[in-house]
């Protein structure tokens, strides 16, 4: 702890996701004694269950805070995974080609228009897409799709290449990794010093840097209750015959294609608590809303099935920075669907609050934002 000597760590993170590991990394470049603490496998949880989208403009219901924070995460990607790649020999499969926002039907065809319209207005790169346009963009969409939006700042990683990246990146940067469960904080006349896992050990630290995701809520001594959710996510990846040249979006799905001739379709969005496994049910839909938007996939084989908890928020915003009234906590959680997106920014931030210079874009994420909080 600062002030007196000990053995340990300067700095806990909780959490070996994407977004807990690459904060240890960040932590570790600015000469922090990191220690990440995590319940399994790294990236097992919501890393390994994302699609890997990139995809600020396509999550965004309007300008705002989440936009330009998307905005920002998605302009650092390729210097971030450059860095990765290098300090892991690692490839990524990162792609900015962009993403296709397809309209099935009439109603989605008004609310696209809608988006391509205010992002245009806010200087966007959007393109509208109708007839020969939208088939020579993607000729394997569905002839009867009413019209598209092509996204020029969207992409996609290898989230799950990204999860063993980061684990050896973090590694390579001096983290120590220990498997537990981070039960509650340990907090000393009014500030943290350190974590409990659930077997009882103390693990001291000065500063505790909380990103366990979907789990974040449970932990104890938090100074108000931190809304995160589980919302459980469902996909499949079906063997292609003709993969799409870029990810494709419509109301009922979405598609990926991914290297070796597959395409991953999800999601489901369910409020059912840590219920985990995938129902034959969801992954049907998965795959008629694959057919629906690309018929070239009705019928393909289906390869693989899996789901995982997101970090839902009542506002739907992730919860970042440092607790106002809890020195030496940072929140790092609460991130949805972008958790990969918001990697490269998430990371720091977190940096550059636990150096005392917490960044303005934060206030829009504070973790007492909530009422009661």
């Amino acid at each position: 702890m600062r002030g007196r000597e000990r053995k340990g760590s300067d700095v806990i993170v909780v959490g070996g996701g994407a977004i807990g590991l690459a904060c240890a990394r960040a932590l570790a470049a600015r000469g922090r004694h990191v220690t990440v603490i995590d319940r399994g496998v790294r990236g097992g949880e919501a890393t390994l269950a994302a699609g890997g989208m990139l995809s600020p403009l396509a999550e965004s219901t309007g300008p705002g805070p989440f936009l330009d924070i998307g905005l920002a995460s998605f302009a650092l990607w390729p210097s971030f995974v450059e860095q990765i790649e290098e300090e892991t020999g690692m490839s990524l499969d990162l792609r900015t080609n962009g993403k296709l926002l397809l309209a099935l039907e009439t109603e989605a065809a008004h609310a696209l228009r809608a988006r391509h319209d205010w992002a245009k207005r806010n200087g966007l790169d959007v393109r509208w897409l109708e007839g020969a346009a939208l088939r020579g963009r993607e000729p394997s969409v569905h002839p009867a799709a009413v019209c598209g939006v092509h996204i020029a700042d969207d992409g996609q990683v290898d989230n799950r290449l990204l999860a063993r990246a980061l684990d050896v990146a973090a590694r390579a940067a001096g983290c120590a990794v220990a498997v537990g469960e981070a039960s509650g904080l340990l907090v000393e006349s009014g500030a943290v010093r350190g974590v409990v896992t659930r077997d009882g050990a103390d693990h001291p630290a000065d500063l505790v840097v909380l990103a366990a995701g979907a789990w974040s809520g449970g932990m104890s001594g938090l100074p108000r209750p931190l809304p995160v959710r589980p919302v459980k996510g469902q996909m499949v990846a079906l063997a292609s015959p003709s993969p799409l040249s870029t990810a494709v979006e419509t109301e009922g799905c979405y598609l990926i294609p991914r290297r070796g001739g597959s395409v991953w379709v999800g999601a489901t969005s369910e409020d059912v608590g840590f219920s985990g496994g995938t129902t034959p049910d969801a992954r049907d839909a998965l795959r008629r809303a694959a057919a629906a938007a690309v018929p070239g996939l009705d019928g393909a084989p289906e390869i693989e099935a899996w789901d995982g908890f997101r970090p839902g928020t009542p506002d739907g915003l992730p919860i970042l920075g440092p607790d106002p009234d809890l020195p030496g906590l940072i929140h790092a959680t609460g991130h949805f669907r972008n958790g990969i997106l918001l990697t490269p920014i998430t990371a720091e931030l977190v940096a550059g609050a636990a150096d005392g210079a917490p960044d303005p874009r934060l206030a829009a994420f504070r973790p007492d934002r909530f009422p009661g909080g």
